[in-house]
């Protein structure tokens, strides 16, 4: 049972008054002030995180654009973008043109994408395709972001006064691309079908991040880190980061030790298990991959971070941040007849009329040239038959790059729109103790039930010494999975 409730907790100023010191169990509580109401599920920090409506899928990111001050991106995972035109200039039949991919450092550059054609690069030329009599005619250079980039210096020599010193980009990952002119213009739509230059996109293993289970990696030695797909690393590395939230200077505060130790590494641990497929391959419970601009509201790019591995955020009884990732963790604290005041709204199952019986969800396909397209729609047939009714929930997974994966979080979503049962309780004090969990025990003997519950919100009336909590049944087998419950990969068409 938890030994304490924070103090940054409880004691919000209200409407109400000092109440007088009380012991619930083992907690103490003093210095409650007025009534704290603590909504959605979450506690907390996860209050400013309410998803936006879905945007445009994560293929923006792959067209090169040309602004006279173009938004800085940044990505997460494994992502196939373009970029921003930094530099474009012709000098000696040769257009040199010099693209921003990434605000900070990529791990790889995986592969280099010319049109449709998945570039063979010897020596920085491009040795498969745009050929004339054999002579490669499109070169690629990359950067990789470090702070030790030398920003294609030779360019300094060829472009004076158009790109100097001061254009190293440290910080940012870039590619120049140099395209030649054939010398036999007749065949020119031979060398460049696609025309000139041939739009340039990569595959790249981008963001480094901080993996804490790894004693090898220092959390303020970032030369120590690696590429990770894990969500629960991306999350942490997104607080900290100076680009994300900016909170690294308050890690004492925010992320101690105790939180990382008793929170991030078990959910870390819960993204990387492995999932049999239906091809009896394996992969990650959890992973995430897109990106964001530096100018998107924080909430919006962790709501779409947490939706990857149905994630939640929460303020933990000493004021530092917790994570939680979709599954079931069996309830340290059980509430029984004896802290139930009253409870409204019980109910076994859910009216026809609340019942959701299809979920839908957009992904981004590795399969579709990482372009966003439609799960494979996770539905109740039997219901939809009986009642002749759609009754549609969709999610916005832009950042989730596998279709099982899709599906495993269209289950989640659909047990928690239909579960077995919901209602609302209003508890004596003792009800703190369940303060900052996601999942608890209720016992009900007037209704038989003794469940495992989600707590969605939660309400302290200190005047009145009560608090209520909207709950709802989470059974384990919303979690579980079996080798081809993702059913059919979704078809894909001739070309990609």
């Amino acid at each position: 049972m938890p030994a304490a409730i924070g103090t940054l907790i409880l004691t919000a100023v209200g409407a109400g008054g000092f109440a007088t010191t009380a012991v619930i169990g083992e907690a103490t509580v003093a210095s409650i002030v007025g009534t704290v109401a603590l909504t959605g599920a979450s506690i907390g920090l996860q209050l400013a995180l309410a998803p936006k409506p879905p945007e445009p899928g994560e293929q923006k990111g792959q067209l090169t654009t040309r602004q006279p001050v173009p938004v800085r991106r940044r990505y997460y995972g494994r992502v196939k973008i373009g970029g921003a035109l930094m530099f474009s200039e012709t000098l000696d039949n040769t257009r040199y043109q010099v693209l921003a991919l990434n605000h900070g450092e990529v791990a790889d550059y995986e592969q280099h994408w010319l049109n449709e054609i998945v570039a063979v690069v010897v020596a920085n030329q491009v040795t498969n395709a745009f050929l004339q009599s054999g002579f490669p005619l499109v070169g690629i250079i990359w950067e990789y972001g470090t702070e030790s980039d030398l920003g294609f210096g030779f360019l300094q020599a060829q472009f004076p006064g158009k790109w100097d010193a001061a254009h190293r980009g440290l910080g940012i990952a870039k590619v120049l691309i140099t395209t030649g002119q054939p010398a036999d213009q007749e065949n020119f739509t031979a060398v460049y079908p696609g025309g000139l230059p041939p739009p340039y996109r990569a595959v790249v293993a981008s963001t480094k991040c901080w993996d804490f289970r790894n004693p090898g990696q220092d959390r303020n030695n970032k030369l120590t880190w690696q590429f990770s797909e894990n969500p629960v690393l991306q999350i942490l590395d997104f607080h900290r980061h100076a680009d994300g939230m900016g909170l690294a200077p308050q890690d004492a505060v925010y992320f101690p030790d105790s939180a990382i130790q008793e929170d991030w590494i078990p959910a870390a641990q819960a993204c990387d298990e492995l999932m049999t497929l239906q091809t009896l391959a394996t992969e990650p419970r959890y992973r995430c991959a897109g990106g964001y601009d530096l100018t998107d509201p924080p909430k919006d790019v962790l709501a779409r971070m947490l939706a990857t591995c149905d994630g939640q955020l929460y303020q933990r009884r000493d004021g530092s941040i917790g994570i939680r990732v979709g599954r079931i963790v069996a309830p340290t604290v059980t509430i029984g007849d004896e802290h139930i005041l009253s409870y409204s709204e019980f109910r076994a199952g859910t009216p026809d009329y609340l019942n959701i019986n299809e979920v839908t969800a957009k992904f981004t396909s590795t399969k579709h040239d990482y372009q966003s397209i439609d799960a494979n729609a996770y539905r109740d047939e039997d219901d939809i038959d009986a009642t002749g009714q759609v009754r549609t929930q969709s999610l916005d997974l832009s950042w989730v790059p596998s279709h099982a994966q899709a599906v495993r979080l269209m289950k989640i979503a659909f047990n928690r729109a239909n579960p077995a049962w919901s209602g609302t309780i209003v508890t004596n004090l003792f009800g703190l103790n369940a303060f900052a969990e996601r999942y608890i025990r209720v016992q009900i003997s007037e209704l038989t039930v003794d469940h495992t519950f989600e707590i969605l919100s939660f309400e302290i009336a200190a005047a009145a010494g009560t608090c209520t909590l909207a709950i709802i049944a989470m059974d384990q087998s919303a979690f579980d999975w079996a080798p081809g419950e993702e059913g059919e990969q979704p078809v894909v068409p001739v070309g990609f």
